[in-house]
């Protein structure tokens, strides 16, 4: 039997939304249990993802948003769980890792068919390889995996088990482990250990000849790159070097060109730059500095222009983090020592670095996996009344809001969700909200249409509208009314604030054109 359940919240902003959230179980997959879906990727008109109905183990799943259309794909471990995990579309197929319980993990291919769900190459013929890192490049599918002679190499594949090899064996003496590959300026970037300088920053053309180190950053041992960030035509990371510690550096792809970009807690000391996010032309990250915890910092790429946004925590560390951009404006949870964990977002300057909203106000709600929807900003967060929750905000603290299936049957509804995935108009999750345990659910709401009054000349609302448009202005204007055929309907003079009565308009999409500034605004009429 669908379950949808139906929220009406009231969303605060420079005026008032009524919002209406709908939530579904899309299926009950695993009836006597948790199906615990994970790792939804969007392939070919569907959601795919792995789950357990209790019958066949964690299989291969798809789903087109509807019970009746949410089915096992293939049932690739007949003896047990194929655990598919490292979804990637690639030249029109999907391309996982799964164990079929008799050639171990290796590198699998769907093209949403039983039939068409196969292994590429058993690259360990003695175990797991556990391809890991796929990355689409220049027209091939790179990873890493084990083939159980050279250890942990970087490898290529063009879908076809001939064309499935091993690019380089950086490291004769045992695995290179290759992660984070990353493209950048036509390359392929990753780190790697060639067993004689340790980890360090590597690249590739998709040649043998063509892969090489970068620059051995550290000579007394591993640099150990993380965190690599394409930004303003450079590709920056933290790396560690004997006598700056671990750092903020920058490559434009040459030895050369690959140098520290400051030495932010001065000396052998290490700052561990991390969660690199490009914001507003500059890249925003969280480092240590000095006297002062790791906090949010902020660089254009210069040494000068590397500085500390806010002292967030002046008692220690805020651990900023979870950095997403929402609205113009960069979203993050961090702890100023008092409030613990909470909602933070910054324009860039350290008066507009502020808490969102005490979420927890005793104790800490954790807000993460943040993920923009339908013009709002939903996250995970917990409070201790009703545990880890979905929550929404509109960027106001008024509009800062859980929101669920009412009434709640169990707290800690999303206690193990770790992803939000938007598919065929919904937010797709993991949740138990009620006694069938953990599976997948969809949120489906409309869009949110609230113009910033600050860059625009004027505001309608509510929008959606059924009857009566609230128009406000910041100066007189004249407004022109529009079908999406282009097709002048109405010309209203403003002064400041009118009410319009549109209730004779059919429901649908127009458009609203100040005829001052030529600025344009779409209008949902119901």
């Amino acid at each position: 039997m669908k379950t949808i359940i139906t929220l009406f919240t009231t969303l605060l902003f420079a005026v008032s939304l009524t919002a209406q959230f709908d939530f579904e179980m899309v299926k009950n997959i695993n009836p006597t249990a948790g199906s615990y879906p994970e790792g939804g990727t969007v392939y070919n008109g569907k959601l795919y993802f792995n789950a357990s109905d209790g019958t066949n183990g964690t299989e291969l799943w798809a789903t087109d948003g509807t019970a009746a259309g949410t089915t096992m794909v293939k049932d690739i471990n007949p003896s047990g769980s194929s655990y598919p995990y490292h979804f990637t579309v690639y030249n029109g197929k999907l391309y996982f890792n799964a164990n079929d319980g008799t050639n171990g993990n290796e590198l699998w291919v769907t093209n949403g068919t039983s039939a068409g769900t196969t292994m590429v190459k058993n690259i360990n013929t003695s175990g797991d390889s556990y391809p890991a890192f796929l990355t689409v490049y220049n027209g091939k599918l790179y990873f890493n995996a084990d083939n159980g002679t050279s250890g942990n190499e970087i490898w290529v594949t063009d879908g076809t088990a001939a064309g499935t090899t091993m690019l380089k064996n950086i490291n004769t003496s045992g695995g290179s482990s290759p992660s984070q590959l990353t493209v950048f300026n036509s390359k392929l970037y990753f780190d790697a250990d060639n067993g004689t300088n340790g980890m360090e920053l590597w690249m590739t053309d998709g040649t043998a000849a063509g892969t090489t180190m970068v620059k051995d950053i550290n000579p007394s041992g591993s640099s150990t790159p993380e965190y690599l960030t394409k930004y303003n035509g450079k590709l920056y990371f933290s790396a560690y070097n004997f006598s700056d510690g671990k750092e903020l550096w920058t490559t434009d792809g040459t030895a050369a060109g690959t140098v520290l970009v400051r030495d932010i807690n001065y000396g052998v000391d290490n700052s561990y730059p991390s969660q690199l996010t490009v914001y507003n032309d500059k890249l925003y990250f969280n480092a240590t500095g000095g006297s002062f915890g790791d906090e949010l910092w902020v660089t254009d790429g210069t040494m000068l222009g590397t500085e500390k946004v806010k002292d967030i925590n002046p008692t220690g560390g805020s651990s900023a983090s979870g950095f997403t951009e929402y609205n113009n404006k960069l979203y993050f949870y961090a702890d100023n020592g008092t409030n613990g964990t909470e909602l933070w977002v910054t324009d860039g300057t350290e008066a507009g670095t502020i808490m969102l909203k005490d979420i927890n106000p005793s104790g800490a709600s954790y807000p993460e996996y943040f993920k923009e929807y339908k013009g709002r900003l939903y996250f995970n967060a917990y409070d201790d009344a009703n545990g880890s929750q979905l929550w929404v905000t509109d960027g106001t603290t008024a509009g800062t809001e859980l929101i669920t299936p009412t009434p709640i049957v169990l707290v800690n509804a999303l206690a193990s969700t770790t992803t939000f995935v938007e598919y065929a108009g919904s937010l797709f999750y993991r949740a138990e909200y009620d006694t069938a345990g953990s599976e997948l659910w969809k949120l489906t709401t409309d869009a949110l249409y609230v113009e910033d009054f600050a860059t625009h000349s004027f505001m309608l609302y509510p929008n959606p509208v059924q009857d009566i448009l609230n128009i406000k202005a910041t100066q007189p204007t004249g407004l022109q009314l529009y079908s999406l055929q282009g097709q002048l309907l109405k010309e209203i003079e403003v002064v400041e604030n009118i009410q319009v009565d549109i209730s004779s308009l059919a429901s649908g999409v127009y458009f609203v054109k100040d005829i001052n500034s030529g600025t344009s605004h779409k209008l949902i009429k119901r």
